[in-house]
Parts: C-alpha cells; sequence; structure tokens
C-alpha cells in the first residue's frame, strides 16, 4: 500500500504544473485483504455490536469511538486474544499507510465490503478519520479530507448512517469523507440472511429483514435521496465562513446514467454550478475541491466520455478508478468487479457492457471496421 501511495504521488508530482488545482490520485484500500483471516473483522463486529450504544439506525448501524476499546481492554467471550493482536496490528498498518497518504496529500478511500465486516471497518474508519481528518489540528493534512468511508445505497440504514456521520464530524470537528455506491454484494447479502440459522453463514444481523433493499429500484431511489443530502452539504460548506479547509469531500461512485444526471442537476439547482457553452455545466475550483464523480476503468466508459464533454472545470472533476498491480495480481480483482457489476448495473446494463467490451476487443484486433 506504501508503494501504491508513492506511486500516485509521484505521478501527480510529475504533472505538477501542467494540471491546474490540487491532488487528484485517490488509493483505495480493502481492509481484509490487510489480514491473514478476515473473520477476526467478522467476530470484532459482533462485539461491537453488543456493546455500542444503541441508536435507532438498522443493521449494520453507526460507528461509535468507544467501538475500539476492546484493542485495549483484551479478550471477551466474543473476541479472542489472538484476534484483538490481528485487528491492532492491522490499526497500526492503516495508521502507517495513512500517514505515509498525509505525507504525500494522496487521499484514501476504504472500501465497504460484505456486511458482516462493516461494523469493524466503521469502527477503523471513524478512528482514522477522528485522527487524519482533523480540522483544527497542527497535523492537518493539505489535502482535506484526506480519508473517505464508502457508504452503500443498497444497505436500509445509509440515509441514517449518513446523518449520523455528519453530526459527529460536526461535533468533533473533523472533515467527513464520503464515497457514495450503490453496493456490489447483493445476491450474497440475500443469500447469507436467507441461511442465517445455518451455522455456515457468515451473516450477523440480529434483524428479520436483509440489511439490503430488496429491489434494484429502492436501491436507485436511495443513491439519489443521498446524492441531494451530499450536494446540499457541499453548498452549505462553501455558504459557511472561517473553515480553514474543506468540511465535506464527497465521491460519486456510479455508472448510473440517471444519477449523475440527477448530480448535475442539482449542482446547477443549488446554485454550485450554471450552464455554459454548448449546455456544459461549468464548476468552480471551490466545487471540484469538495466533489468528483468515478467509474471504473474499463466499464462505463461512454458514461465517463459523456460526462467529460458535459462538464467543464479547471481541475478534473472525473476520475476512473484503475486497479495497480502486475496483470496476474489484478486479474482476479477484475474478473470480481465484472460479475459483481452484474447486479448493479441492472436492465441489461451488463450486456450493454458485455458488447462495448467486446467491440473494443475487436476494433484493437482487427481494426474499426470489423468492429461495427
Amino acid at each position: 500500500m506504501i508503494r501504491c501511495i508513492d506511486v500516485a504521488a509521484d505521478f501527480e508530482d510529475s504533472i505538477a504544473g501542467k494540471v491546474h488545482g490540487g491532488r487528484r490520485t485517490w488509493v483505495a484500500v480493502k481492509i481484509t485483504a490487510l489480514l491473514p483471516d478476515a473473520h477476526a473483522l467478522i467476530k470484532l463486529s459482533s462485539h461491537v455490536l453488543n456493546t455500542r450504544p444503541r441508536l435507532s439506525i438498522a443493521f449494520p448501524g453507526s460507528p461509535h469511538p468507544s467501538d475500539l476499546n476492546v484493542l485495549e481492554s483484551g479478550p471477551t467471550s466474543a473476541i479472542s486474544a489472538e484476534d484483538i493482536a490481528a485487528i491492532r496490528d492491522l490499526h497500526s498498518d492503516l495508521i502507517r499507510i495513512c500517514m505515509r497518504a498525509q505525507e504525500r496529500g494522496v487521499k484514501i478511500i476504504i472500501d465497504a465490503e460484505y456486511s458482516w465486516y462493516q461494523p469493524a471497518l466503521d469502527a477503523l474508519t471513524l478512528s482514522l478519520m477522528r485522527r487524519f481528518n482533523k480540522l483544527d489540528s497542527s497535523e492537518t493534512s493539505k489535502v482535506q479530507p484526506l480519508i473517505y468511508g464508502t457508504y452503500q445505497a443498497y444497505l436500509q440504514r445509509t440515509p441514517g448512517h449518513l446523518a449520523q456521520s455528519f453530526a459527529d464530524a460536526k461535533a468533533n470537528n473533523y472533515a467527513l469523507g464520503v464515497k457514495l455506491v450503490r453496493g456490489a454484494y447483493h445476491p450474497h447479502e440475500i443469500a447469507a440472511h436467507a441461511g442465517v440459522s445455518d451455522k455456515r453463514s457468515l451473516s450477523i444481523s440480529p434483524d428479520p429483514q436483509p440489511p439490503v433493499w430488496m429491489t434494484k429500484a429502492e436501491t436507485d431511489q436511495c443513491y439519489d435521496a443521498c446524492a441531494k443530502v451530499l450536494v446540499k452539504a457541499i453548498k452549505d460548506d462553501l455558504l459557511s465562513t472561517g473553515a480553514p479547509a474543506p468540511t465535506v469531500g464527497v465521491l460519486f461512485g456510479t455508472h448510473n446514467w440517471a444519477s449523475c444526471g440527477l448530480i448535475l442537476d442539482e449542482l446547477v439547482d443549488s446554485g454550485l454550478a450554471h450552464k455554459g457553452e454548448r449546455d456544459q455545466v461549468v464548476l468552480s475550483d471551490d466545487v471540484t475541491e469538495r466533489l468528483t464523480i468515478g467509474q471504473l476503468y474499463g466499464m462505463s466508459d461512454d458514461l465517463t466520455n459523456h460526462l467529460v464533454h458535459k462538464t467543464s472545470s479547471n481541475t478534473p472533476l472525473i476520475i476512473k478508478y484503475v486497479p495497480y498491480g502486475a496483470l496476474s495480481e489484478v486479474m482476479p480483482y477484475l474478473s470480481r468487479r465484472a460479475i459483481e457489476n452484474k447486479s448493479v448495473l441492472g436492465d441489461g446494463g451488463a450486456v450493454v457492457e458485455r458488447r462495448r467490451a467486446g467491440a473494443e476487443i475487436r476494433k484493437r484486433l482487427f481494426g474499426g471496421w470489423f468492429a461495427k
């Protein structure tokens, strides 16, 4: 991870002066990949669900600063000394990663994962945000927010969880970093919850209903509602006075044309952007400092190109998420994402993507005439 951060920062340094605005390179961290046995995170998730103060937020809830107290207090019936040691080492590794990111000015995204890991991941993310996104510290990063958590719109908890996150950030004076996605594990969440009585099931939800919305339409509605909340938060941040740095940063991760259109419309309607020549949506540096839209590299490239031509800004607004590593290392990830995104794209979207990818392959092999 340190090497990945350095590569990202070195790339930014190589184009310094050629691109207007601050650094726009991000590094995503998949926490389960940093542990030899990710089951330790499930144990921590179970522990915090049983010990944190109760909130009226659906499973997997919202984090509390006491969630990681067990790392100092010692083992319980729910989590062993070995698990605590592994998570303590993980926490130290994450701090080291974030310190390097702070030094190099590279933003960190903490990936969301299955719901049975999420209480633990939320606890770790909150700890990192409270430290590295602090607004009044002498160690405040030049890039703010530095740490971003991932919010999955297919989880029924997300509107309440997002509201709680804003409240905690305001109360504790740190910048909130939000990556809003739909979520990629819907079939797995449904299956795990259906088999919760089976000892082999990984689900730890105490609720009678699955943690995810049952239909894609409900997920779409949740995503768009949260997007409106986030655009308003950006507007409120820009209207506030005396803030030393942005108090909110948002990355909209979406391959959905309708949601992208809604986000642009909200920006214009709220006065954060205006229509320019050729009906382009024109954004100021203050807005693009706080807002980014992204898609996976190799997916929805037609949407990405549309957004690039539809918007105008000094600082890049649109980014692509690129796996970093040798081909043998990233192919399993790419294959998994292709499978996961079948459920996310919906309405034949996966078929369209497959045809587009096939046409591009034929174009590379045989030239443009055969790709038609």
